[in-house]
């Protein structure tokens, strides 16, 4: 059974002031209850701290995550808008890192190593693309900023793609990316492209790359 160790020294201390008077035996009694009295309060200080140093750490913990996972979150958006090559959406990203710096909160080096496990180099990114070839989507082709999201997806298109089309072109960049020299890099930049034009093949990269590495999945139909 707990013991309420404020309300004990509360009562304690109630005790010796009553016991405060000129009577020998009044005083040895305030004397005892305002002993015990005090050593309730000390063990009640010393749980209260106790309890707001665990709620402390928790809030400490909650805030950690919180910025852990804002951080992820606004990092990979970064790099996405990079990698778009969509010339607004691009500059949006840019001027997010810059903003970002000025608020002491760099982001470069997960927007780095978010770029990089997609494939691109990191340093290119951020480069303006040589002549305005090098831009995609509406944005090149004359759009105003302000007409559209710069931070929305292209339209899925890869259900328009004929099946034996997409199961052709992940076998080929399946290979690729499993393959030797220049091979991994231009597999790579050909499924972002599609990816950014709307045509998303990396599930079936992924499955073809499992097939060519440990075997078709039993569980398919041979058909």
């Amino acid at each position: 059974m707990s013991v309420d160790h404020r309300a004990e020294a509360e009562k304690h201390l109630a005790n010796a002031a009553r016991h405060l008077t000129e009577d020998v035996r009044d005083m040895r009694i305030a004397e005892v209850s305002a002993w015990i009295g005090q050593g309730h309060a000390s063990i009640a200080r010393d749980e209260e701290r106790a309890a707001t140093t665990a709620d402390l750490r928790d809030a400490l913990t909650l805030l950690r995550r919180r910025e852990y996972a804002v951080r992820e979150l606004v990092s990979t958006h970064i790099a996405k808008g990079l990698a778009s090559r969509e010339k607004d959406r691009w500059k949006a990203a840019i001027d997010l890192t810059k903003a970002l710096d000025e608020a002491d909160c760099n982001m470069d080096s997960l927007v780095d190593a978010r770029l990089a496990d997609d494939g691109w180099d990191p340093r290119s990114a951020y480069k303006v693309p040589d002549s305005g070839g090098g831009w995609i989507g509406a944005a090149n082709a004359g759009s105003k900023a302000s007409d559209r999201d710069p931070w929305a997806t292209a339209p899925d298109s890869t259900g328009e793609i004929p099946e034996p089309v997409r199961l052709v072109l992940a076998d080929r960049l399946a290979r690729a990316l499993l393959g030797d020299g220049n091979g991994p890099s231009v597999a790579r930049t050909i499924t972002f492209a599609l990816k950014n034009e709307g045509a998303d093949l990396t599930g079936d990269i992924e499955k073809r790359i499992s097939e060519l590495t440990l075997g078709r999945d039993p569980s398919d139909p041979p058909f």
